[in-house]
């Protein structure tokens, strides 16, 4: 039986927006159920704007949700006290997508790498050093960086002494937010790679975040899919790349270019209308708008996500189905 590690129930976010009435708020996430097994890669994908990076904060308790429930090994983040949250955060990390910008630019690798031990009082100072130069190995990177600066690192190089900074605290869950876009393409097989090593090695846990479905196919066990902070579907990505059941994911799957000359003239169909506002969501559905299946039942009632064997879709009229 599989071991649940987070899980997200009804989680909802919203940002008060300006400009816009009194009241108005931007809905980036809603009412959201999501449940991270030990020792998977679950994928969260979708369009930019669609509350992917707000939900990974919120699994981590970096962001308070509006409402709803973010859990950790079946403890509620927000109802910790901040002594046992802080205990707590050593075993869930974050990679983020800018290593540039994530990294101090005043800090030498030795410094970062020695930050997150310093903070938790890990090991004495003497021996920061060692533990990072172990780190630097451990992400296929020479020791000798340890004296460098951000700045004087590749996009990859950067991308990995982030990667080590996430992993000198042995954490369980490590959300991975977008990260491989910002590098070459095989940069980026050496880093999937890399990753699917450490879990390997180390037994752990990533929430993948990603909009690029080709690397989402290559390394996640399972795909949640979302559009307009809400999920339309999750199922194992062998099942769910195969036979989609939410008309959105099978625009999106259409949607990637696919590298057959035969095939020039083919043109994948295109999503009608205009993406709708997160500030004022459509009602019932929020794909409604732009669902070619789309009956009244869609705008008055919200689909729950329903569905056999793992694979799931938020969906009145799903594909496949009568």
């Amino acid at each position: 039986m599989e071991t649940m590690l987070a899980e997200g129930r009804a989680l909802s976010k919203s940002f008060p927006v300006k400009g816009q009435g009194k009241g108005a708020a931007l809905q980036a996430v809603s009412q959201v159920d999501i449940a991270i097994y030990e020792g998977e890669t679950l994928a969260l994908v979708g369009e930019s704007g669609c509350g992917k990076s707000t939900l990974g904060r919120l699994l981590l308790g970096l962001l308070p949700p509006t409402q709803g429930q973010a859990l950790f090994d079946g403890q509620d983040l927000a109802a910790l006290p901040p002594a046992q949250l802080r205990t707590l955060r050593r075993q869930m990390q974050l990679v983020f997508q800018d290593a540039a910008a994530a990294l101090n630019p005043r800090w030498t690798v030795a410094e970062v790498l020695a930050e997150p031990l310093r903070l938790h009082d890990l090991c004495p100072r003497r021996e920061f050093a060692a533990r990072g130069a172990a780190l630097l190995e451990q992400v296929g990177l020479s020791p000798d960086l340890l004296g460098r600066y951000p700045h004087e690192l590749s996009g990859g190089q950067r991308q990995r002494v982030g990667l080590a900074r996430a992993l000198a605290l042995s954490p369980r869950l490590v959300v991975c937010d977008e990260p491989v876009s910002a590098l070459d393409v095989s940069v980026q097989a050496q880093m999937l790679n890399l990753l699917s090593h450490l879990q390997r090695e180390r037994g752990l846990t990533y929430l993948f975040i990603s909009h690029d479905l080709g690397v989402v196919r290559h390394s996640a066990d399972r795909v949640c899919v979302m559009f307009l902070g809400r999920v339309c579907e999750v199922g194992p990505t062998q099942a769910l790349f195969s036979a989609p059941r939410h008309p959105y994911t099978k625009f999106l799957l259409d949607s990637v270019p696919r590298p057959d000359p035969t095939r020039r003239g083919e043109g994948a169909a295109l999503l009608p209308g205009e993406i709708p506002s997160p500030v004022h969501p459509p009602s019932g559905c929020r794909f409604r708008t732009r669902c070619p299946y789309a009956k009244d039942i869609c705008a008055q009632v919200v689909p729950p996500l329903q569905g056999e064997g793992g694979h799931q879709a938020a969906c009145h009229f799903p594909l496949g189905k009568a």
